[in-house]
């Protein structure tokens, strides 16, 4: 007869749950010039939304100050165990 097929392991809920308190939530802005179109991303600042049009921000292509405009806002979450791994 054939034997039962092993598992692995199934891990504590509780190492799930504290998993998720340690990442870092990272957000950014993406700001797009009018003039040249070109795409650059900042740390995002309180006060921007989406469709902002930003009239202190110069643009790093074409050098046009007043013609940007956030086109998107967005975050990441980094395990920092693994951010120093990389750093290394």
């Amino acid at each position: 007869m054939s034997e039962e097929p092993q598992l692995p392991p199934l891990p504590a809920i509780g190492d799930i749950l504290d998993r998720k308190d340690r990442f870092i939530q990272k957000v950014y802005s993406v700001i797009q010039c009018k003039e040249c179109k070109n795409k650059h991303t900042r740390p995002f600042e309180k006060g921007d939304y989406t469709f902002k049009t930003l009239e202190d921000e110069k643009c790093e292509e074409c050098g046009s100050k007043g013609n940007s405009l956030i086109t998107e806002i967005y975050s990441e979450w980094i395990d920092p165990k693994e951010d120093k791994l990389i750093k290394i």
